[in-house]
């Protein structure tokens, strides 16, 4: 379907957020370049004029928005916020050097955020490439390309000459169309804060990239920091715009100061809820939402001793003790480490690992757990404390929490769920997420309408009480075993 659709269209397909990772030197940004300087439309003349940290490519018909390559920290970071930062994440690995150390971390975060993914063998060109061997160092990081008998697509590519990035792009568009990224132009506004930053003239500005809604000059935008009213829209190629419309990229300013990079950003009728970007689906306690596992980044000074740190855990998770390792590697506790352990709530736990300084006081600052240890048998048992903790601070968190048992449809459009409340309580005017089996983040967040017993209005209902629960903004899609937590 043509991307360059009508606004009046509430079945709007948004153009697909592209970001790109993968080892340093592997050519991430040479890859960028090439296709900067090849796909930017024809009558966007000059190209791109300023750089905000996003642009938009014209492939045939349709756009494709790439943010320009964040570091691993930046990434992460925007994850840490609540919002997924790209929709599909193009993993570059050269067919020379072959998988590498920041090859894996990426691998890990992609994971983590649970991002779609394309690899693009880079480097094909060159005396030398092996990408055979390539996709067999993949699988031995658990990344099967299709080639290989898994589902993630892969393309040979040169950022040098230009060899295979049509097929690339192609495949972007591709996935994309299996994605479905549907967006409603005249809906509630949502959108991502990819850079925020301070200039000297203009003021606090922000990049931001639409994805519900549309985005208007003299519409009042909230974010959880900040909030202000849009005096002006400037798109990638310096272009003053009156609006942006899903997927679009644009700076931003009349903010009254710099937000926070990876925060959301709404309009002003539902600005209750922007405070619960600020990992609103992160865990409490150190858990996922709604799923008492313990999350772990495993740090160790050499394969052999990750190996023996694995068996180890694993033996653990057979006695039925709630862990999930979520990143493992080898050297040094560094910041991207530190920022996707407060993004999963995840503890970091080391052998024969360093913690750099900087490192220290990041995790410091952001109440991160790192623990490093030279005995095996130490570091087992410091889990066995912190599985201990966090499931203590996990009971003691729960300030309500309820199962839908069915659901009415009221003739004001309003949906009831009828529940039963199985922890704490659940009163009128909280803010709640709701869980779904199967999925870790929540598949919805907003606050109660109204609580009910029978046909009266209550202000609030206690454990092992059945009632009837309205949300606002009306959640359509809620359904029967679904969890409704108080947050």
């Amino acid at each position: 379907m043509d991307l360059m659709q009508s606004k009046e269209s509430d079945n709007f397909i948004r153009p697909p957020i592209i970001t790109i990772m993968g080892h340093v030197d592997h050519g991430k940004t040479s890859l960028l370049d090439y296709i900067r300087k090849t796909k930017v439309a024809e009558k966007e003349a000059g190209g791109i004029t300023q750089s905000i940290g996003a642009y938009q490519i014209l492939h045939k018909t349709r756009k494709i928005t790439f943010i320009d390559t964040p570091g691993h920290a930046a990434f992460t970071k925007m994850r840490l916020r609540g919002g997924r930062a790209a929709d599909i994440v193009v993993l570059v690995v050269s067919v020379v050097d072959g998988v590498q150390p920041q090859t894996k971390e990426s691998i890990s975060i992609i994971k983590e955020t649970k991002t779609p993914l394309i690899v693009a063998l880079n480097k094909s060109d060159l005396p030398g490439a092996n990408p055979e061997k390539v996709k067999k160092e993949l699988a031995e990081s658990d990344v099967l390309v299709e080639t290989w008998g898994g589902d993630v697509i892969s393309c040979e590519v040169s950022a040098k000459t230009g060899l295979g990035v049509d097929k690339l792009i192609e495949s972007i568009v591709t996935l994309a169309d299996l994605i479905e990224l549907k967006a409603n132009p005249n809906g509630d506004l949502e959108g991502l804060i990819i850079e925020s930053r301070l200039d000297q003239k203009k003021g606090p500005l922000f990049t931001g990239i639409v994805k519900n809604g549309t985005l208007r000059v003299g519409l009042e935008v909230y974010s959880s920091k900040a909030q202000g009213k849009v005096k002006a829209l400037v798109s990638y190629n310096g272009e003053q715009l009156k609006e942006a419309l899903p997927g679009d990229p644009v700076e931003v300013l009349g903010f009254s100061h710099a937000p926070r990079v990876g925060d959301v950003f709404v309009d002003i009728k539902n600005k209750d809820l922007v405070e619960l970007s600020d990992g609103s689906g992160a865990a409490k306690g150190g858990f996922a939402s709604g799923v008492d596992t313990c999350n772990v980044i495993l740090k160790a000074d050499t394969e052999g001793s990750l190996e023996a740190l694995e068996y180890s855990i694993d033996e653990l998770i057979k006695d039925n003790l709630p862990i999930r390792i979520i990143s493992k590697s080898t050297g040094d506790v560094n910041e991207s480490d530190v920022l996707m352990a407060e993004s999963s709530k995840a503890v970091i736990l080391g052998f024969n690992s360093k913690v750099p300084g900087k490192v220290l006081d990041l995790s410091e600052n952001l109440k991160v757990k790192v623990k490093t240890y030279k005995i095996i048998y130490e570091l087992i048992e410091t889990l066995k404390d912190v599985i201990a903790e966090l499931m203590y601070k996990e009971e003691v968190k729960v300030k309500g929490r309820a199962q839908v048992l069915q659901t009415f449809t009221l003739a004001s459009g309003d949906i009831v769920a009828g529940s039963k409340v199985l922890a704490g309580s659940i009163k009128n005017i909280s803010r709640v997420s709701v869980f779904r089996e199967g999925i870790e983040q929540p598949v919805y967040t907003g606050k109660v309408k109204s609580v009910r017993r029978g046909r009266d209005e209550v202000s609030s209902v206690g454990r092992d009480n059945d009632c009837g629960i309205l949300l606002k903004p009306v959640f359509k899609d809620i359904k029967p075993q679904d969890i409704i937590e108080v947050i």
